[in-house]
């Protein structure tokens, strides 16, 4: 399982950060490929995401200390960047576990059909490519802040990912661009939030499901390998904000996905 372990810790890396579902694809590698079981997969794909969560609270520590040492005196309010920022991420997260637990009960409980849960994966990726096509990189906000509709908005679209196939990352930064910002501060603010609700995943699932049935040694290692390529990732996606489409791969892999089901009907 070690080298597994540190495949799907790579492909969590690199694809965390891209608008194509990281969560949806490492299931279907993991079910499909390495024959892990869909409810096991699962849980070990939010588990993956522990490192690329590092990654990006490494890559932004200086902004992410500066709103930790200004959250004693924090007050509900958008009246400046300090305080939009720290609203738009604590409110976000808030509306992310309310719109996504019930999601990821519900994806648990497609898992009981494999091929009808695959089907809907592709499905989802499929959407999220569509959602991805419509959104256009000439933001004329730049770098605006983030105000209390745009908190409602992404938070309850970043809640949606909660089930294989959305992309988390794709969805937020696709909503963002359609609200007007630049591709860069789309970018900056989907990785943002993603240390908050990552983090609250994290924690939820663990007290609710407990850890993946893996060796210690495989979680760290494919912890370890999704750190690395994340870091990396986030590095190369910033520098090409502006220029790189993936929703054509996105949509590719929902076909690949839905087609094997569509076999098995027939």
């Amino acid at each position: 399982m070690l080298l597994e372990a540190v495949v799907l810790g790579i492909l969590q890396g690199v694809l965390e950060w891209l608008p194509v579902s990281s969560r949806g694809n490492l299931v279907l590698a993991m079910m499909l490929l390495f024959g892990v079981g869909a409810v096991e997969a699962l849980k070990l794909s939010v588990f993956l995401h522990t490192g690329t969560l590092l990654a990006a609270a490494v890559y932004f520590r200086g902004e992410i200390a500066a709103l930790l040492r200004a959250l004693p005196r924090y007050r509900l309010s958008y009246a400046d960047r300090e305080k939009s920022l720290t609203s738009f991420l604590l409110f976000s997260t808030v509306l992310t576990g309310a719109v996504g637990y019930p999601l990821f009960r519900l994806a648990l409980e497609a898992t009981v059909v494999g091929e009808t849960f695959t089907a809907l994966v592709g499905a989802a990726l499929i959407a999220t490519g569509l959602l991805q096509r419509s959104a256009r990189k000439t933001g004329g906000r730049g770098s605006a802040d983030p105000g209390p509709r745009d908190t409602l908005l992404v938070g309850v679209a970043q809640g949606f990912s909660a089930f294989p196939g959305i992309s988390r990352s794709g969805v937020t930064t696709s909503l963002l661009l359609l609200r007007g910002f630049s591709g860069t501060e789309a970018l900056r603010l989907s990785f943002l939030m993603s240390v908050p609700s990552v983090l609250v995943a994290e924690v939820g699932l663990g007290l609710t499901r407990g850890l993946p049935a893996v060796g210690t040694q495989d979680l760290l290692l494919g912890a370890l390998s999704s750190f690395a390529l994340g870091m990396l990732s986030i590095h190369v996606l910033v520098r090409a904000a502006e220029r790189v489409r993936f929703w054509k791969f996105c949509l590719l892999l929902g076909v690949l996905a839905v087609l094997p089901t569509l076999y098995y009907l027939h």
